[in-house]
């Protein structure tokens, strides 16, 4: 009987209660793409990373829902990170930054490391701009499926479809208060995106605060094997390049942004995402997306 270490880790969250969570298999380099989906399925995690190689410079790693293979996953990479520095890897001094490179079998990504003041690792995933389209469904539809009025949806910002890495539909919506009505009916979700070649549904609102721009989001999955998402980075990489080109962010500091994302609180898992903007010419030419992960599970996984 065969072993692979495994651990879990609630990813984009401070605590063991937040954050979506993330599978991590160590030595899988011989386990066959329906072996891994197997196991993600056995899982049952919204994303379990199967770590296939590690050198000096970096880490393969493939990542898988329960219903297929992701090109990349930002809090997939959050635990996957923070176990490979708890088990010595890309480990940084005291005040300095450790940058690798994160390899999928479909892009190669920067990960920038650091340790905070008490311990614990803080990752940054770095990713190309969201690229968008226009899309051609309407509010009336939707509201039926989400369980609200079209006067929710805000009049002033058009639907968009981002089509990096995912294609997710991206809503924008009027006040918190809306959000947190809405009451999704999956199987109509569902019938939707595999419709209209969408995986994800995010919704996103903006929330008053004096310490920068900050939004709640919620992000519906059925499409992919996970109703609803309590923390995505890829999806907030494309809502803050989706506002900061529609003119919603503010000011910005020497060419850069900041945007703290406030995920999962309806389903009871909260969590952060910071989504960090560097541009040129009114043009976003860099997203990194970051936060913590908090591990719960430790052990092995054992395969006949």
């Amino acid at each position: 009987m065969a072993e692979y270490p495994v651990a879990f880790y609630r990813a984009f969250s401070e605590t063991v209660f937040g954050g979506s969570m993330a599978g991590i298999i160590a030595q899988a380099e011989n386990l066959p793409a329906g072996q891994m989906l197997q196991i993600a399925q056995e899982i049952g995690a919204p994303a379990t990373g199967f770590i296939t190689a590690i050198d000096e410079h970096g880490v393969d790693v493939r990542f898988f829902s329960t219903l297929t293979e992701y090109p990349m996953c930002g809090h997939g990479t959050m635990g996957l990170m923070t176990w490979l520095v708890e088990h010595g890897w890309f480990v940084p001094d005291n005040g300095t930054t450790v940058t690798t490179t994160l390899r999928t079998p479909t892009v190669a990504s920067d990960v920038e490391i650091r340790i905070r003041e008490d311990g614990r690792p803080e990752v940054l995933l770095s990713l190309a701009p969201a690229v968008f389209e226009p899309t051609v469904l309407r509010t009336d539809e939707l509201a039926g499926m989400l369980g609200i009025s079209q006067e929710e949806f805000r009049d002033d910002l058009d639907m968009k479809v981002t089509i990096t890495d995912f294609r997710s539909l991206l809503v924008p919506i009027r006040s918190v208060v809306d959000l947190e009505t809405v009451t999704p009916d999956f199987a109509a979700i569902t019938a939707l995106c595999h419709r209209e070649s969408i995986d994800t549904i995010a919704l996103f609102t903006p929330i008053a605060e004096n310490t920068g721009p900050v939004i709640r989001c919620r992000e519906f999955c059925p499409a992919v094997g996970t109703p609803e998402a309590a923390a995505s980075g890829t999806t907030n990489r494309a809502i803050s390049c989706y506002l900061y080109l529609a003119g919603q962010l503010g000011d910005l500091q020497n060419g850069r942004l900041t945007l703290r994302s406030e995920q999962g609180h309806e389903m009871g898992r909260p969590s952060v995402v910071m989504s960090e903007l560097s541009t040129r010419n009114g043009q976003v030419i860099e997203v990194r997306v970051g936060g913590l992960a908090t591990k719960t599970i430790e052990g092995k996984f054992f395969l006949p």
